[in-house]
């Protein structure tokens, strides 16, 4: 079994990565970063709209996993549900394309609501199945390789995307709104459909650990225990919420420069170029550090990936030099994401790995609202002072992961 076993592991090692890169691939055509509140832009929404974005993001994204979580722990399989529900995703992304094609430019309102009902649903979709899909990958990868393999998924994937990003250029330059954006979308969604056939062939080789299904007022009444009882994870969530809140500027850095700077769209690509070869480079860089020091180091480098980029773009005094907003950007988009699955996954026994993940998704989802405060600071009181603000708040939060944050691989086993 020993030596069967090892075969499945390396064939589902292979198979996570090249899922990953065909994903990871597809987000140069549809950055929530920059190509999206450019899109905004040009449909009439507002900066309160762009601040929408991260909020249906994140809170889509986590909000259900809770909920979803409840399900997933009965499971004994868990690769079903995660197909189900990312095929579901994957369609809103064609959803997008097609309202942006026929809508964006004779009736944009129109379509400007559609992509935000089509974009919500995309995530709400990926929150009820990544609880599935996150036990799924850290079931079938062992544990001093979950670093390296998702190091080499984001650093393989910017490679990727920064190739797809020099497409997006080529499309937004060449053809006219509203069918630049409608093509860039209707290549994401080959993409993500390629990752999910790759997915359809990994291997469960054993079933998980599954628990009884309780009710669900049972289940969620007893949720807060998880946080009086680890003191360690709750102390990574305070950290998290200053974080996030940190994260507001991310939607406003490309409004910022289009206006302040009197750019055009061409540069929207090249913005995306930046961050996706910085981020290709972060992310392998970032997957040999979790795996020899744990998981706390590399949060520790994204928060000064997006402390960098907020303090860069107040002092950048030119277009060129504000490039180098998106590659400290890419340091945290590179980073953050997977090191904070990984860490909130090993927090918690083995069979409660989707309860921790989701939890901790669950309640920071709530801060993400936080971004439409920067849609509202921005108007208020300027670009500026956003920035300024979410300086202060990732200052903090560094400072508690830095002081108050414990690696569990310092004071536990985990698998």
């Amino acid at each position: 079994m020993g030596e069967l076993q090892e075969q499945y592991d390396r064939k589902n090692y292979r198979l996570n990565l090249a899922e990953g890169v065909l994903y990871i691939s597809s987000a140069a055509f549809i950055s929530v970063q920059i190509v999206l509140p450019a899109l905004i832009e040009r449909l009439g929404g507002g900066n309160v709209i762009v601040g929408i974005l991260p909020v249906v993001v994140y809170v889509g994204l986590f909000l259900p996993q809770v909920f979803a979580a409840r399900y997933v722990e009965t499971l004994l399989w868990k690769k079903g549900w995660t197909l189900r529900y990312g095929f579901l995703q994957r369609m809103m992304t064609l959803l997008i394309a097609l309202a942006v094609l026929f809508f964006g430019s004779s009736w944009p309102t129109a379509a400007l609501v559609l992509f935000l009902v089509f974009f919500s649903l995309h995530y709400v979709f990926a929150g009820i199945g990544t609880p599935a899909w996150f036990d799924l990958f850290t079931r079938i990868t062992p544990l001093r390789k979950r670093g390296r393999l998702a190091g080499f998924r984001s650093s393989l994937g910017g490679v990727s995307a920064f190739l797809c990003g020099l497409v997006l250029t080529w499309l937004l330059a060449t053809f006219d709104f509203p069918l630049n954006y409608a093509l860039g979308f209707f290549i994401a969604f080959g993409l993500q459909m390629s990752s999910l056939l790759v997915q359809m062939s990994m291997v469960e080789v054993e079933p998980s650990r599954a628990m009884d299904r309780r009710p669900v007022f049972t289940y969620l009444q007893r949720l807060p225990e998880v946080f009086r009882s680890n003191g360690d994870f709750r102390q990574f969530i305070i950290s998290s919420a200053f974080l996030i809140v940190a994260n507001m500027p991310i939607g406003f850095f490309t409004v910022y420069a289009l206006k302040n700077f009197s750019a055009d769209e061409a540069m929207v690509g090249q913005f995306t170029l930046s961050m996706l070869l910085t981020q290709a480079v972060s992310a392998l860089i970032s997957g040999f550090i979790v795996d020899r020091y744990g998981n706390k180091r590399a949060l520790i480098i994204a928060a000064c990936g997006m402390l960098g980029a907020t303090l860069w773009a107040l002092a950048a005094p030119t277009l060129g030099w504000f490039r180098l907003v998106y590659m400290f950007l890419g340091v945290n988009v590179g980073t953050e994401l997977m090191a904070r699955y990984n860490i909130s996954a090993e927090y918690g026994p083995a069979e409660q790995r989707p309860r921790y993940v989701a939890l901790m998704n669950t309640v920071l989802a709530p801060v993400y609202f936080s971004a439409m405060a920067g849609g509202i600071i921005s108007n208020a009181f300027g670009y500026q002072t956003l920035f300024v603000v979410s300086a202060a708040f990732s200052l903090v939060g560094l400072f508690l992961l830095v002081t108050r944050v414990r690696d569990p691989r310092q004071s536990a086993v985990v698998r």
